[in-house]
């Protein structure tokens, strides 16, 4: 028996297909919410020996409207024990329309969501989370009346772990993550001795003649505390040098170093316990030349 030659959903209908584009548009907009979309700005090959993947960069956000699918509840596997310990794994899905994608995000290096990207939502966790891309759904709607072409893309994202990767987007509420949450050491300065002021998120370093093509080390700055002299820094390369000159690449301000501490690390977030497993050890483990690996 022949299907009624009047009602065909899958006759490629340019028009209608622009209007069902159209009508989930609409409802993202009614019922969803702006979140920032932040893509991998690092696009160096991956290492194909070891199977590392660079350093990741994220130095743009672009603001899009998501619909939360997932409203009542975390999904994912949530907290478990496993044999690597306690870990939780909050995950959410969000919508987001393929031609609102393509109109606020630049589309010379990609087209889509990609995994690995990241979106920030400003509301979850009353002060806003990032999550990462872990799988990008492009067949939710099945080709609706035929399109090829996805209507929306439905993100599969797990709650964002962050891993020393470089975040400068210039919106604050998602740069605080790497002054809350990363690595930093704090330089303590020669007061007096130098000029200039350090300028938030900027590049130091120290190099031989003074130039930054041939820094040695450098790092990049999360706080300058002009009266105790104390120059803050994350995302550290290499390693500082005692009563050399720390350089700013941008603002030209130098002092030179007097000391620092790399096992001393304070944030707000994270627990570094280099210190604490430093001076541990010390008490149990015997270096000398008689019992170098038993206990004293």
């Amino acid at each position: 028996m022949g299907t009624n030659q009047y009602f065909n959903n899958f006759n490629n209908n340019k028009s209608e297909q622009r209007l069902v584009e159209d009508l989930i548009i609409e409802s993202i907009k009614i019922m969803g919410f702006a979140a920032y979309y932040l893509p991998n700005d690092n696009d160096s090959a991956r290492d194909l020996l070891y199977g590392e993947d660079p350093v990741k960069k994220f130095n743009t956000a672009f603001q899009v409207e998501f619909y939360l699918s997932n409203a009542l509840e975390y999904g994912g596997e949530k907290e478990f024990f496993s044999k690597f310990g306690l870990e939780i794994k909050n995950n959410i899905n969000v919508i987001i329309s393929k031609r609102s994608f393509s109109e606020r995000v630049p589309q010379n290096t990609f087209t889509r969501p990609r995994e690995g990207d990241l979106v920030y939502v400003p509301f979850l966790n009353g002060t806003g989370e990032l999550y990462e891309i872990k799988f990008v759904n492009q067949n939710k709607d099945f080709f609706t009346l035929g399109r090829k072409q996805p209507y929306f893309y439905e993100l599969e994202m797990e709650k964002y772990k962050y891993s020393q990767e470089v975040i400068s987007t210039g919106v604050a509420d998602i740069d605080i993550v790497v002054d809350n949450s990363a690595y930093t050491i704090d330089l303590q300065m020669i007061s007096g001795t130098g000029s200039g002021t350090y300028a938030y998120k900027e590049i130091v370093f120290q190099s031989s003649d003074g130039t930054y093509a041939n820094a040695i080390t450098e790092a990049i700055v999360s706080g300058w505390n002009t009266t105790t002299a104390i120059l803050s820094v994350t995302n550290i390369s290499g390693e500082f040098r005692d009563n050399v000159a720390v350089i700013g690449a941008s603002s030209n301000a130098q002092y030179s170093l007097v000391s620092y501490d790399p096992m001393n690390v304070e944030l707000n977030n994270e627990k570094y316990d280099n210190l604490y497993i430093n001076q541990s050890a010390n008490t149990i483990i015997d270096f000398t030349e008689i019992n170098p690996f038993g206990s004293i």
